[in-house]
């Protein structure tokens, strides 16, 4: 019976987890500070050549 219920505890805990996960990079991808900083940066030719990741350049 032990195994079986660490067993169950494991993939509860690796499942939660990557939900965990996917929330949070839904959260960061929809970020309004990060979405302004991230355009902000692309109007200019200095931030986005040190950035280019941030404006889908690189």
């Amino acid at each position: 019976m032990f195994p079986l219920v660490v067993l169950a505890t494991a993939v509860v805990s690796f499942t939660l987890d990557r939900v965990s996960d996917g929330r949070n990079a839904v959260a960061k991808a929809f970020d309004p500070m990060a979405l302004i900083a991230r355009d902000t940066c692309c109007m200019h030719s200095g931030c986005w050549e040190q950035y280019p990741e941030r404006c889908n350049k690189g």
